[in-house]
């Protein structure tokens, strides 16, 4: 009885993987369609559009601040930059950058060279005074901007949801708001703007792990997967371990924190005004599925009635060198959409 139980589980197990393997025709079935949204745009492979500036040039024209949030959410002392220019004029926009997994927020100054690609716009006349606020996640990099299962003294959602987000609300009280993030960090924007889409105007996601499921299988699977229970045991892989810490080994617990899950449950006129940028690199198919999540979101976002765009960029990878063309694209969207609020 055992034996057949096993056989029947090796077969099932066959059958699930060949059903949602991420075949080729599958993508292009999918990318076809979404290419025929009039949201959507392809952007060639291009080299960089920033101008070089010296480090002395940058200095002198922004200021960059450490800052330090002792957290009732947290056990330890959360920490966040501010980078903004010396001189402010009027009202500024206020943007939240959040990092990628083992990520930090200096990574958004030294790799997706975010000054330079600020003082470019800046010259150009094609944005306006903003403040940077760039968060460190937390754990190491890896907090995944989430509330860890069972865990009291990591619960992250709720520092970034009602400390951070309060703190920026009481400052800059005027000020267009908007977050924005990498990788795991446009998982964290997406969800925390999704969930607080009384405090920002636009919503950002680069490449993101926007549909925490799709990463190991099929979007279809989902309606069964809510039901499952995943021992941790059988996680030895370390990313995979710490992913079931703080979702939890539940289904239907992942699913509370899946935007793709989020947005069908919302209500759509909560979306009313409000603004989502969603860009990937064609190249990011694996190991993580980036690519085909953002097919996944795209196509759900149109569905619901989501004021969004969509962009490809062609022979681009998981990288903060995409990154780094990517956010240029970004602030002026930023800009321009809260310009016309």
């Amino acid at each position: 009885m055992i034996i057949k139980m096993l056989v029947f589980l090796v077969v099932l197990a066959i059958i699930f993987y060949f059903v949602t393997y991420p075949y080729n025709f599958k993508l292009n079935r999918k990318l076809k369609r979404v290419l025929n949204f009039s949201e959507v745009e392809k952007i060639p492979e291009k080299k960089v559009k920033y101008l070089d500036f010296s480090e002395e040039q940058l200095d002198e024209r922004l200021v960059l601040e450490e800052k330090f949030y002792k957290s009732i959410y947290t056990d330890e002392v959360m920490r966040y930059l501010v980078l903004k220019p010396r001189e402010l004029k009027g009202t500024p926009l206020c943007l939240v950058l959040c990092h990628g997994i083992r990520d930090k927020a200096e990574d958004w100054i030294h790799k997706a060279k975010l000054r330079e690609n600020y003082l470019t716009l800046k010259e150009k006349g094609r944005v306006e005074d903003i403040i940077f606020i760039l968060p460190d996640s937390g754990y190491r990099g890896e907090s995944w901007y989430t509330n860890f299962y069972k865990d009291d003294n990591h619960r992250y959602e709720e520092f970034f949801s009602k400390n951070l987000t309060t703190l920026i609300k009481e400052k800059y009280p005027d000020s267009p708001k908007g977050i924005g993030g990498f990788s795991m960090g446009g998982y964290g924007a997406l969800k925390i703007g999704l969930k607080n889409l009384d405090s920002y105007d636009v919503v950002g996601s680069f490449s993101g792990a926007i549909s925490l499921i799709r990463m190991s299988i099929n979007r279809r699977v989902m309606r069964i997967f809510r039901y499952l229970y995943v021992p941790r045991f059988l996680f030895n892989d370390v990313n995979k371990a710490h992913f079931v810490k703080v979702f939890s080994p539940w289904g239907y617990k992942i699913l509370k924190n899946d935007p793709y899950s989020m947005i069908k449950k919302m209500d759509s006129n909560k979306f009313k005004n409000k603004k989502f940028y969603l860009s990937v690199g064609s190249e990011d198919k694996k190991p993580y599925l980036m690519f085909q999540q953002w097919l996944d979101v795209v196509g759900r976002a149109k569905k619901y009635n989501l004021d969004f765009r969509g962009k490809i960029y062609e022979n681009e990878y998981h990288t903060w060198e995409y990154i780094s063309k990517d956010i240029y694209n970004f602030l002026i969207f930023f800009t321009d959409e809260t310009k016309k609020r």
